[in-house]
């Protein structure tokens, strides 16, 4: 992608670079730090990739421990999210006002950034993680900036006893939010389960609404996207009065080993949008009636593309939907069959002729459930 010229300069002058593979990573990391760190990192790093529970409280200490670790890791995951970042600040700035709060900053790299890039503005960081905090000061002090400081709090106990210009939050929402996410359903009827996110979420737009002022701006760069929360997050910050503005919507970074999605929120209390109406802005720009897809935009399909009631079969197991079928008639006429799990989602159309032969299909995979395990399901909405 196209950056900014503020953008590349400042990530070449702090060291964040596009890191390759796992094996690149490893070995920019024994070169910039020692071998003792490098192992401990790679042993959590080997321990996720084998699927074993990850906390990210745990694993944040871990990248804080040192300096140039934590850069280097940073620009590892971080660094092509980051570029999108710097573009959104640059096109901000004049948004941000003369005092911005970044919630969840870790080692300050953004948080510098838009001090760097803002200098009649003042920056305020926070971070849970005290070793965080201490590598954004020595961050800031590399920097030669004078107009930022950094505070060790956790978000939800945070009370600076004033309220700022804009509050930002980049990619902190998904650990911040960690302990209150835990065990909500992926998928589901998507208004229930997205109630579940707001509620999660509520906490977190508490203290930015509290440390808004009335005519605030809210920027918010999150790792939950139209697959789940995003709406939920949009849901949350609305009972605050603060409202997503047409401007917010998705985007696609690479980070070491793939692309993933974010979703970019704009927020302010003036606007008055209702966050579905703003969800449905966004994805209906890249929405084409009668193609299958994947992951977020197959639910999406689903429920901005039908007409009349949707039928849904849900398999139920310990609380938790496992698994989801639904059945619908598209806008233009054509049937629209919708497969969900924890791990795909999917949509396809089909010719309104094989309805039956795919309720029966339906009917078959439903047969494999023991109901005397499993909870089956069904309903219309």
């Amino acid at each position: 992608m196209q950056t900014y010229e503020q953008v590349d300069n400042y990530m070449k002058e702090v060291g964040l670079k596009y890191v390759k593979d796992a094996k690149d990573l490893i070995t920019g990391l024994a070169i910039r730090t020692d071998k003792a760190y490098t192992e401990e990192v790679a042993r959590e790093l080997n321990s996720r990739a084998e699927g074993k529970p990850a906390d990210s409280t745990s694993f944040y200490k871990l990248k804080n421990k040192n300096f140039d670790g934590s850069v280097f890791l940073s620009a590892a995951f971080d660094g092509g999210v980051f570029r999108h970042i710097g573009n959104i600040i640059i096109d901000n700035a004049e948004r941000l006002g003369k005092e911005v709060l970044d919630l969840c900053c870790d080692c300050g790299i953004v948080t510098c950034f838009m001090a760097k890039n803002c200098p009649e503005s003042h920056f305020t960081g926070i971070d849970i993680n005290d070793s965080a905090v201490e590598n954004a000061k020595i961050l800031a002090e590399k920097l030669g900036l004078t107009n930022v400081e950094f505070i060790c709090s956790d978000v939800y106990e945070l009370d600076l006893g004033k309220k700022f210009d804009s509050v930002t939050s980049f990619r902190s929402l998904l650990d911040a939010a960690e302990k209150q996410t835990a065990g909500l359903n992926y998928i589901g009827l998507r208004s229930a389960r997205e109630e579940t996110y707001k509620k999660a979420f509520a906490p977190f737009a508490d203290a930015v609404a509290k440390h808004l002022k009335e005519d605030g701006f809210v920027l918010s760069v999150e790792r939950y996207t139209a697959e789940y929360g995003w709406l939920g997050w949009m849901e949350a910050l609305a009972e605050q009065g603060i409202y997503a503005t047409a401007e917010s919507g998705l985007m696609r970074a690479q980070d070491i080993s793939s692309v993933k999605e974010y979703s970019v929120t704009y927020a302010e209390r003036k606007n008055k949008t209702e966050p579905l109406e703003i969800f449905n802005t966004s994805l209906s720009k890249q929405f084409k009636s009668g193609t299958g897809y994947d992951g977020g935009m197959a639910e999406f399909a689903l429920y901005y593309d039908s007409e009349g009631e949707i039928s849904f079969v849900e398999v139920h197991r310990n609380n938790r939907v496992i698994h989801q079928y639904s059945v619908a008639h598209s806008k233009s006429g054509k049937g629209m069959y919708y497969d969900a799990s924890n791990d795909v989602r999917k949509i396809k159309y089909f010719n309104l002729k094989k309805e039956e032969s795919i309720l029966k299909d339906i009917e078959k995979n439903l047969s494999l459930y023991d109901e005397s395990i499993y909870e089956i399901k069904r309903f219309q909405a």
